[in-house]
This record gives C-alpha cells, structure tokens and sequence, in this order.
C-alpha cells in the first residue's frame, strides 16, 4: 500500500471505529425519562391513553359521570368527551354542576343555544375537558359571574357545545 493511501485509510478506519463504538452503546432507551424508542414517533412522544383513544373526531371517554372519570380526568384535559349525570345545581343559565361520586364537575356552556337545565335532570354533556376554572373563563363567554364560582376556581371543568336532557 502507498504512504498516500495509508494516511486516507488509516483516519478512515479511525472514524469508522468510533462511530461503530458510539453505536455500540446505544439501546432502545429513549431519555432519562424512560421514553422506548417504540414509543416515539416521526419526533413525538406517544399520546396518552386518552389521546390514543381518541382519533379524529371520536371522543376520548363516553359514559357516566363516575369514579373511574373523576379519577382520570387530568388523562382527558383538552379532549372531548360525553357525559352522562344528574344536574346537582344550576348556577347560572349558562353554567350547572353535574355530580357524581364524590366532587361535583362544572360544566360551562360555550353556546347559548343549549337547553336550559334544572337539578335532578339528567343530562349528556359533549364538551371539551379544562384543568384549571377561572372566572375569566365564564366572563370571556360573555356570562355573568356568581359567588359560587369560587367554589371552582383552579378545579377541572367541561366547556360544554352540546347537552341534552335524557330523562
């Protein structure tokens, strides 16, 4: 082999070492985190649960309002879902509580061409999960605020588009 030919391949060899070595020590884990490489797509953390559960136009939970959601709810913020429960207290037109096993949930009408509610009515509620109530939220949609509010504040919350009475 010609001295020209071996300083080409001998910084070549050398590169091709390294790397293979930097190779070598790659596995499957993703970050600290503990992110599979299986679990990261086109650049992206999986969804959650609820977001894989979901595709477009589905919703991410259909049922009642029970333990289980109330439990998973932080799973389900910014997803639609339907809910199904009895109206525990209407606050304002716009606004009522549904309740359930133990917290009652707040549920904020987006559009006022939703049917007005009375307590003890059970009703489905198709609207979008929030994790943090303010009351600029209600006032943002235009609708006046109430002491009970407070009640409220920093507790997840449905921005309803649609509810119907079912019984």
């Amino acid at each position: 082999m010609s001295t020209s030919a071996q300083r080409i391949t001998r910084p070549l060899a050398t590169v091709l070492v390294a790397a293979g070595l930097s190779l070598a020590g790659c596995g499957t884990e993703g970050p600290e985190t503990g992110t599979d490489v299986e679990d990261v797509t086109d650049g992206e953390i999986a969804e959650s649960p609820a977001q894989a559960s979901a595709g477009a136009g589905e919703m991410a939970y259909e049922g009642d309002y029970n333990q289980q959601f109330q439990d998973e709810v932080t799973t389900y913020v910014g997803e639609q879902v339907t809910l199904s429960a009895e109206v525990s207290r209407s606050l304002t037109s716009d606004t009522f509580e549904i309740g359930g096993p133990g917290d009652p949930l707040l549920i904020v009408e987006e559009q006022e061409q939703l049917p007005p509610v009375e307590e003890e009515q059970v009703v489905r509620v198709i609207g979008t999960v929030h994790d943090d109530f303010d009351v600029t939220v209600v006032e943002e949609l235009g609708i006046d605020p109430v002491e009970e509010f407070d009640a409220y504040d920093g507790e997840p919350y449905i921005r309803a588009t649609s509810a119907e009475i079912i019984e």
